[in-house]
């Protein structure tokens, strides 16, 4: 789609994602967002960015308002994101919009509690294009919504931490465990400590790192990190730079992700830690593919994780556990694939 122009005198085509976000704030889904606009952009489509500080009637109107007269233009949403409030306005997407060129991805939706679920009716009964990270969320909204006119899919994310040195091999890398993602609750955190305290309390010396951005200085479980800190030994490296994580992701050798509900295709930080080539301990459950079972070790206790933590950590074990991995499943999760799928999707040529 190189080179897309007004020849003819036909309009630029354009595509506007959509995102609430505050200035400054560490978000997975602003980042992805913005990394969608470059990678889509490189191809030659003009593609915008409307942060709303939230969702709202007026913000909305003023991404309409953008669009009008522009019938060569897609809306893409993408929710839920940082500073989203609890207001309903998302719903009016359809209505605004009109649902034939409107594109939903919807990075999270079992999370939400009914009411909130139903915020979304709107899209369902729309032409609307409603894409999912996973089959596990799809099958949960096509459950939900069994009577609906929208099209669903699914699109796998990619991760937001570019890989800055490729291929680094397990002799080069150094002994050392980290998690990384958002430091909050609901993130496995508590499971990540509770292992490091037991490592260190039979006297094992690896370096451990927690990678990762605050939720806010006053989260309970930021604290609590702050607070085992220097008596664990546990290295903080927060609000990091991309590069500054890749380099993080590229020298480690184990990561603990002990999602509570589970790792699925839609956990960027684990998606970054397999593509940087760390062995990945983390928790399995009905969200889990097979590709990603087989490319981690479970997390099924603390005494289990341990044992797995100690094996994996020395460069045999590190290598054994990346030297299985199917190439094409990560390649297949990056952003040249995922830009392919939604310049397709747009149908915008």
């Amino acid at each position: 789609m190189s080179g897309i122009g007004t020849a003819g005198g036909r309009e630029a085509p354009r595509a506007t994602l959509v995102v609430t976000a505050k200035p400054g704030a560490r978000c997975g889904v602003s980042d992805y967002t913005e990394k969608l606009r470059a990678i889509i952009g490189e191809r030659g489509l003009d593609v915008r960015v409307e942060r709303l500080p939230t969702w709202s009637f007026r913000g909305l109107l003023r991404v309409w308002r953008q669009g009008v007269g522009r019938r060569r233009s897609v809306v893409h949403v993408q929710y839920p994101s940082m500073n989203l409030g609890k207001s309903p306005a998302v719903a009016l997407a359809p209505v605004l919009i009109g649902g034939g060129r409107l594109y939903l991805t919807l990075h999270e939706f079992t999370i939400f509690n009914r009411i909130r679920k139903c915020y979304f009716l709107t899209y369902a009964l729309s032409r609307a294009t409603v894409i999912f990270s996973n089959e596990f969320e799809r099958r949960a909204f096509e459950a939900f919504f069994p009577v609906r006119r929208c099209r669903t899919l699914v699109v796998p994310i990619g991760s937001n931490i570019a890989v800055g040195r490729p291929g680094v091999p397990s002799e080069a890398r150094e002994p050392t465990l980290v998690y990384f993602g958002q430091i909050g609750p609901d993130k496995g955190l508590e499971a990540f400590l509770a292992v490091s305290e037991r490592l260190r309390a039979e006297g094992e010396r690896l370096a451990i790192a927690v990678i990762g951005s605050p939720s806010g200085p006053d989260c309970p479980v930021f604290r609590d990190v702050a607070a085992r800190a220097n008596r664990l030994g546990l290295r903080l490296v927060l609000n990091a730079e991309p590069e500054q994580v890749s380099d993080e992701l590229s020298r480690a050798r184990v990561a603990l992700l002990p999602f509570p509900d589970g790792v699925s295709e839609k956990r960027g930080s684990a998606l970054a830690c397999l593509e940087h080539g760390v062995a990945v301990v983390t928790t399995h459950s009905a969200k889990t593919p097979d590709w990603l079972r087989a490319s981690t070790v479970p997390h099924v206790s603390i005494e289990a994780s341990v044992a797995a933590i100690r094996s994996l950590v020395s460069a045999e074990g590190h290598r054994a556990a990346v030297a299985g991995r199917d190439p094409e499943a990560l390649r297949a999760r990056a952003w040249p694939s995922i830009a392919e799928r939604h310049l397709a999707l747009y149908g915008l040529e």
